[in-house]
């Protein structure tokens, strides 16, 4: 039975319906099929699993992280980080870099910080001498910082799949969303000088870092005032991210006024979306989820990682490489709801630390971000960039090499996901 439900979900993927709808169609196909639950079970079990507090986060960090896109946020990083590096031939791709790590510590999205990040950047990027398919391949991998630097949505999500504590999951990403940030940022100013890009330079000048630290102030602040109540134990995530949303409304409208009252409807509907996007596909993984479990499906796989007597670091090593793969055909919200639950009971039979688990994880959906053909990324920034998807593909390329690299550090290193729980 459990091979009927995986062909199923496969079918429908393989004909271009949308996630939701596929476990949906597949699960309800599956239970009429197999009668091995009723209605009944199946609703009251969804509704359970999505009756969380911890869940109403998600659609507070997607409505900042969209206030934040309108409100020009990320203009105003780029302009701080130039003025820090923009001296040094190639240094942009460094401010860049910056950017997107600062960046991704507000949004919570990988898709909204490639967005508002492109947006800005590449054209700035373009007239500083980088060619627009380097740019633009840095601009995806850049983007990818948002669901690994807290706060995330995916980390958010998987606490409430795995039952971990959204606090030690957020701390749990901050080095390695910094170790990231620096790997992406040392492989662009690497291409950079190499190659002779961005040899166009501004002296540096205390005035211009005092100017424009002053002027991204107020967005600096945001990463500090939600991360510092959660990790004092002032608010819960929740909270944090509903604080998030009235301070983000604050420095749009009265600090920066980039965004007005008639911009707010747009705001709203598109976070609703995006929050109703995310929901439907976590109900029907949980509807899913269920009904791998009737059908065994994680005791079958807990029973071949037995057979196989792998190490930790071994079942690690191949649930990446199965997560890279399957990336490169699913979207990352997909590999997190869907295949994650799969697995974890592996990870408990293991002795494997979840919360390091959840970084390994986050990371392989970073990557999915950036692989074709499904990169959500890539599609992004090629729309952004007028660029072409084989040219975004080709410029993005040096950078997943360098977040495989960051994978396997943090495989063989669980002490970097660790160190400040």
């Amino acid at each position: 039975m459990s091979a009927l439900l995986v062909c199923l979900i496969l079918v429908f993927l393989a004909l271009g319906v949308p996630v939701g709808f596929a476990l949906w169609l597949s699960g309800l196909i599956f239970v009429l099929a197999t009668g091995a639950t009723s209605l009944t079970q199946i609703a009251q079990s969804v509704y359970s699993g999505l009756d969380s507090f911890v869940l109403l986060a998600v659609p507070f960090f997607i409505l900042a992280g969209n206030i934040m896109l309108r409100s020009g946020f990320a203009r105003y990083l780029f302009d701080l980080m130039q003025s820090l590096v923009g001296s040094v031939p190639g240094g942009a791709s460094i401010g860049a870099s910056g950017a997107s790590a600062i960046f991704g510590a507000m949004t919570g999205s990988s898709v909204a910080s490639a967005a508002a990040l492109g947006r800005t950047m590449i054209p700035t990027m373009e007239g500083l001498g980088y060619p627009r398919q380097y740019t633009a391949g840095l601009m995806a991998a850049g983007g990818t910082l948002g669901i690994l630097i807290p706060p995330s949505v995916a980390m958010v999500i998987f606490a409430e799949l795995s039952q971990q504590s959204v606090k030690s999951l957020f701390l749990a990403g901050v080095v390695p969303g910094l170790v990231s940030a620096v790997a992406i940022g040392a492989v662009a100013f690497t291409i950079a000088f190499r190659h002779g890009y961005g040899l166009r330079t501004e002296p540096f000048s205390w005035t211009a870092v005092g100017r424009s630290l002053l002027t991204a102030g107020p967005a600096l602040a945001m990463p500090a005032i939600v991360l510092g109540g959660i990790y004092t134990g002032t608010t819960t995530p929740t909270e944090a991210a509903a604080l998030s949303v009235v301070y983000g409304l604050f420095v749009g409208m009265v600090v920066y006024r980039s965004i007005g009252w008639r911009d707010l409807p747009a705001i709203f509907v598109d976070s609703a979306r995006g929050t109703g996007s995310i929901l439907f596909i976590l109900s029907g993984a949980l509807f899913i989820g269920m009904l791998a479990t009737l059908v065994g499906i994680p005791q079958t796989i807990v029973g071949a990682i037995d057979a196989l007597n792998l190490h930790p670091m071994g079942f690690l090593l191949l649930a990446s490489l199965m997560l890279i793969v399957l990336g490169c055909f699913l979207d990352g919200f997909t590999l997190l709801t869907v295949v994650a639950p799969l697995l974890l009971p592996s990870v408990q039979v293991l002795g494997i630390d979840p919360i390091h688990f959840a970084i390994v994880l986050v990371l392989n959906i970073e990557i999915a971000a950036v692989t074709p053909p499904i990169g959500l990324n890539l599609f992004v920034i090629a729309g952004i960039s007028g660029t072409t998807m084989k040219e975004v593909s080709l410029g993005v390329a040096p950078f997943v090499v360098a977040l495989m690299a960051v994978l396997l550090l943090l495989i063989f290193v669980p002490h970097l996901s660790l160190m400040l729980l």
